[in-house]
């Protein structure tokens, strides 16, 4: 019984905390240290905002999080985005892996 009531606490905790977000697939990413930018470029079908990315760092891996689905129905399209390294806690002088995955096609971008 209390292994039964531990799966059920499982579901009803750690899922919604799943959802919280996804690596995205990147179609591009380029830093510009004169002007203190990171740029993201990547898919939305018409409801992507800035507002929907946060960077994950853990010790020298980058990882860009979707925190929010762009669940609208336009065509897919490219879309950029700009970040201050500020913004994104990305300090200029330190390397990064950039662990997200990359694809050149964005009308494959939702294919999982």
């Amino acid at each position: 019984m209390k292994t039964f009531i531990l799966c059920i606490l499982t579901v009803f905790i750690v899922s919604p905390l799943a959802k919280c977000g996804n690596p995205e697939k990147l179609l591009g990413i380029t830093f510009d240290y004169e002007k203190g930018e990171v740029t993201l470029v990547v898919v939305s079908s018409g409801c992507t905002q800035k507002s929907d990315f946060k960077f994950e760092i853990k010790g020298e891996n980058l990882t860009i999080i979707r925190i929010r689905p762009d669940n609208c129905k336009m065509m897919e399209s490219k879309e950029q985005f700009t970040f201050t390294l500020k913004e994104a806690k990305i300090d200029p002088n330190k390397p990064y892996v950039i662990l997200n995955k990359f694809i050149a096609n964005h009308n494959i971008a939702k294919i999982q």
